[in-house]
């Protein structure tokens, strides 16, 4: 999916809603008003009785200086002045020893130190409170405007460093080894930043008609002041996101893991998270003024549940995060496991909760009272599809670890002195593929349809409807269902295990793997044979239980057999003694007798009995002291005959004459 199809379907979904919210808005204004007028009609009617009442707002404001008074403007801002001062001051006190305990936060204790840092923070805003309680007993009679206003603001700024709080605890801008976001030092200041203005911005703006009914404002000014500060509001939030939308987008993108399902789908989503929160916000700000209009806040106050749930799984997939991403391994950790199944039960609760301000709340889709009913089913199926989740994942963590723990044997690879126990573990491992495969399908088939179940779905139709498409593929490919059934005959039988060498009458090679439906056989010169179950007629394993080997060699006639047979009898005794061939040798190396006579050699052929795994290194070895030792004994091995052929004859050479009878002549 490419980024400019992301953002399409953002935008889609983000006017889809507001279709939906403005329409189920309208419904509700015109049965409070009881008029047929349209929905236009509504808003600008209401709009312009809002506005109208703008001077009621203006004149409000001009006694705001004469009400108030000096004094107490100025305690109150000493009260922010002496609460951040005294909090700043307990930081200062408590930062050596906050910055120790996060020097404990390694790989061995991933979280260790965090709360007593967070207990830290917590008696920083303590001296907060202290110090702006202290400020506020300046201001005097607590049932006063300026009493009122004290404690309004006081109480406005708790709620701000209590959020200041959580979000200094997971970001530290001036601690890098105790944060727990996976950003850099000036994204975490400036991540800081940008959190608390989005506490701030809303917070000033739900505590303004405190701040006017406190005052004595009416209520035609307060609707005023809430009109517009509601419009400020909305432009701050979505300026607030999209100057923060790279730091954020730092955040998101360093949680992706680097290696699963759809992992460039989500890198593009949390890059461009900033397409979401504007949709979200601007929608929010549009709810917020139609409410203000029309007085329904069922949308808003469905929206902030929304948001808020949304933040609290940020804070706490990223805290997830930080506890799992030391482990490093190509397999599960139990930890690990643990920290998905209740990763999971948080998403499947924000889920719940958002679904339900959805459609409560801002679709008005259901009554409360309508929807509690759902909710149960919703809360009972996520705990059934937690349970089943934490089966399955530690089901096969445990799988994974017995994998990782026992390596498929090989026919090339030494013996085991334990016969019994090797088989045993041999056996299940070669199977546990296969049953980690079956047992992950029957766990999501079953909890498939008790999450349906709960979820108030009829799941009778399913199952027959599951049956009549399993008959129907049975009938419709004969020959997949032979191979299966044959497939688990044989897996059943432990006819074969992965690395024996096997012939299936056509084909012959080393069993790599198998399915369900077909057979993997390595040939020796690298092809790789598939072999359906079906066409498998019969299967001879040649690495089985035990082989014996035989083999002759050639001796020189005349050679002492009874000798040669009593060395090869101590040889063979010898040999079963050994560590090298203890765990190979099943019956030692004998002499069987003389099977032959040639020309001029004897025939005899030895054998023994050995362990499939590798009989051959045996008769090398056996051979080569035969050749060191028989020498030495005067057993002598055959030699070739050599046969000279005889020279063709040739006539003398004629003699000379005698020189006395050339003479006489």
């Amino acid at each position: 999916m490419t980024m400019r199809s992301i953002r399409g379907v953002g935008l889609a979904i983000g006017g889809l809603f507001a279709v939906w919210d403005l329409t189920a808005a309208a419904q509700v204004a015109e049965a409070k008003t009881n008029t047929g007028g349209t929905l236009l009609d509504v808003v600008s009617g209401r709009l312009e009785l809002t506005i109208s009442h703008f001077s009621a707002l203006a004149a409000h404001v001009a006694r705001l200086p004469e009400m108030i008074g000096g004094r107490t403007a100025l305690l109150l801002v000493g009260m922010l002045v002496a609460g951040l001062a005294a909090e700043y001051l307990v930081r200062l006190l408590l930062k050596g020893v906050r910055v120790r305990g996060f020097g404990r936060l390694t790989a061995d204790s991933a979280l260790h130190g965090f709360w007593r840092a967070v207990l830290f923070d917590v008696l920083a805003v303590v001296a907060f409170w202290v110090a702006g309680r202290f400020v506020l007993g300046q201001i005097g009679d607590s049932r006063s405007v300026g009493g009122k206003l004290g404690q309004i603001f006081l109480i406005a700024l708790i709620y701000w460093r209590a959020f200041n709080l959580v979000f200094r605890a997971w970001l530290r801008p001036d601690a890098p080894a105790g944060r727990i976001v996976p950003v850099d030092d000036a994204t975490a200041r400036s991540l800081l930043v940008g959190l608390n203005l989005m506490i701030l911005v809303p917070l000033s703006a739900d505590k303004l008609e405190d701040f006017l009914l406190a005052t004595g404002a009416t209520a035609e000014a307060i609707n005023v002041a809430e009109f517009f500060y509601i419009a400020i509001t909305a432009v701050a939030l979505l300026a607030i996101v999209w100057s923060w939308r790279r730091e954020m987008a730092a955040w998101l993108t360093a949680m992706v893991p680097e290696e699963g399902f759809a992992r460039q789908l989500k890198l593009d989503i949390a890059r461009n998270w900033w397409i979401g929160g504007l949709v979200f916000y601007g929608f929010t700000g549009t709810a917020e003024l139609y409410g203000e209009l029309t007085g329904n806040d069922v949308v808003p106050r469905g929206l902030d549940v929304i948001e808020g749930a949304l933040m609290a799984l940020l804070l706490f997939e990223t805290l997830m995060y930080r506890v799992t991403r030391h482990i490093v391994s190509e397999l599960p950790m139990a930890g690990d496991v643990v920290a998905d199944c209740v990763r999971l039960a948080a998403r499947l609760y924000v889920a719940i909760v958002i679904v339900q301000a959805l459609m409560v709340q801002v679709l008005a889709a259901s009554t409360a009272a309508d929807w509690a009913v759902h909710d149960r089913g919703a809360k009972i199926a996520a705990l059934s599809a937690v349970a089943i989740y934490a089966l399955w994942r530690f089901m096969r963590y445990r799988m994974d670890s017995y994998i990782a723990a026992n390596p498929l044997p090989s026919a090339d690879s030494p013996g085991d002195s334990d016969d019994d126990a090797k088989t045993s573990a041999s056996r299940l491992r070669t199977l546990m593929p296969l049953l980690r495969g079956i047992s992950g399908i029957v766990i999501a088939i079953i909890g498939t349809l008790v999450v349906l179940s709960e979820l108030g779905v009829n799941i009778t139709p399913l199952i027959a409807g599951a049956s009549v498409l399993g008959l129907a593929v049975s009938f419709g490919s004969q020959s997949l269902v032979r191979d299966v059934v044959s497939g688990i005959f044989f897996l059943a039988e432990d006819s074969f295990r992965i690395g024996e060498y096997l012939d299936c009458s056509k084909v012959k090679g080393t069993v790599e793997g198998f399915s369900v439906r077909s057979l993997k056989l390595r040939h020796q010169n690298g092809q790789l044979h598939i072999v359906p179950f079906g066409q498998v007629g019969h299967i001879t394993n040649f690495s089985r239980d035990w082989t014996v080997v035989k083999f002759t060699l050639a001796f020189a006639q005349g050679t002492d057999i009874e000798l040669l047979r009593k060395t090869v009898k101590k040889m063979g005794l010898d040999m079963m003694t050994e560590p090298a061939f203890k765990s190979v040798l099943m019956q030692p190396l004998k002499m069987q007798g003389v099977v032959d006579i040639k020309d001029s050699s004897v025939i005899v052929r030895f054998k023994y009995m050995a362990r499939p795994t590798n009989p051959g290194i045996v008769q090398r070895v056996a051979v080569r002291r035969m050749y060191d030792t028989f020498p030495a004994l005067g057993i002598q091995f055959a030699q070739a005959t050599t046969f000279q052929m005889p020279m063709a004859y040739a006539p003398p050479p004629a003699s000379a004459p005698a020189p006395a009878a050339k003479a006489a002549e």
